[in-house]
């Protein structure tokens, strides 16, 4: 029983377009959704379309799927426990905890890298698209481990290091969306607390909130509960698998995502258990002056909790996006109703309209 359920990149500036413009739609512009709306403590659930490319399984609420960088959320609520528990601090030089160490190589003297900004993406830390993408293979598995593939990219050793891979700025002065500061972030995590983050997630966060359906790897004894993906053009997706599998290969279904929204929900008012109530408050509390915005952060999401965004209208959750993946997750405080919306297909400039439809119409 769930401790707390009360009575990348290019897509995120669509679906913020989205967001801002706001008899639910069923529309074919997704091969297959899910959505909730969570309202005064209680969820309801719509689905719609197929999971498999033959359109003979229909998307249901049991269809599991990733969620992209909504997983983020989830980096941010290990990283409250992991503080919890004296495992790790959020304002303390990540070096201390890592196995290899991490420097801007662009900046002397630079400051310290923490895990507080790389839980607001401002550590100096970039995406090298050419490097980044190494991070996906086709196949169930990947045959680089997280480990590996943050040593390749970020020592000067690695066979993807690049000055590139770092801003030309201090740590802490430039915001800068980051995929491998985020799995940095789960790996300090591993180290820390000499457990697999997988296994401490599954521990801290899954299992309290009774997130039965909710893991980072695809599991060969169930794929018919997996949605098939598919591209723009509706072909259907290979399975693939991330290196840096924390940054966005959470796999989930719209019931076990909606408990997760329930728990940000409840959190935000400290009832949520999972964390205390000075941790909710240290996870939601805004990192980025409201008079002075910190260069490079978008006027659409001008604040940053940890690995939880706020929107311009106040709106506080996460997007995410991958090939074949859409997912959209957010709730507002001041009216306490919260909405999610998972697609086993990419969110286009082609399918926007019919999101739109849906989102305003949960």
């Amino acid at each position: 029983m769930s401790l707390c359920i009360m009575k990348k990149g290019a897509y995120l500036i669509l679906l913020l377009l989205a967001w801002s413009i706001g008899v639910f739609g069923q529309d074919a512009g997704f091969t297959g959704y899910a959505t909730s709306l969570v309202e005064d403590g209680l969820a309801s659930f719509n689905t719609y379309g197929f999971k498999d490319k033959d359109k003979t399984r229909k998307y249901d609420t049991l269809t599991v799927q990733p969620v992209g960088s909504v997983s983020k959320v989830v980096i941010g609520l290990a990283l409250m426990k992991a503080s919890e528990l004296g495992f790790i601090s959020l304002d303390g030089d990540i070096n201390q905890y890592l196995n290899f160490e991490v420097l801007n190589p662009n900046i002397k003297n630079t400051q310290p890298i923490t895990l507080r900004r790389l839980a607001t993406h401002t550590s100096g830390i970039k995406d090298t698209e050419k490097f980044y993408v190494q991070a996906y293979a086709k196949g169930l598995t990947s045959p680089v481990s997280l480990e590996e593939f943050l040593k390749s990219y970020l020592t000067r050793e690695g066979s993807r290091y690049s000055k590139k891979n770092f801003g030309k700025y201090p740590s802490g002065e430039k915001y800068s969306y980051s995929n491998i500061g985020a799995a940095l972030a789960a790996y300090i995590i591993e180290r820390a607390s000499k457990m697999p983050f997988d296994v401490f997630t599954e521990r801290y966060v899954f299992q309290p909130l009774g997130m039965q359906h909710t893991h980072w790897f695809y599991n060969e004894n169930q794929m018919d509960a997996y949605a098939q993906l598919f591209d723009e053009k509706d072909n259907p997706l290979d399975f693939y698998a991330l290196a840096t599998y924390p940054d966005g290969a959470l796999k989930t279904n719209i019931v076990d995502l909606t408990k997760l929204l329930q728990a940000l929900m409840n959190g935000y008012q400290g009832k949520c258990a999972i964390l205390t109530e000075n941790s909710w408050k240290v996870f939601f509390a805004k990192n980025f002056s409201e008079t002075t915005p910190i260069e490079g952060i978008s006027p659409k999401e001008p604040n940053r909790g940890i690995f939880i965004a706020y929107t311009k209208s106040g709106a506080i959750g996460h997007t995410g996006s991958d090939p074949g993946v859409c997912a959209f997750m957010f709730f507002n405080p001041s009216t306490t109703r919260g909405k999610v919306f998972i697609a086993n297909e990419d969110l286009t400039p082609q399918n926007l309209a019919s999101f739109q439809k849906i989102w305003e119409g949960i």
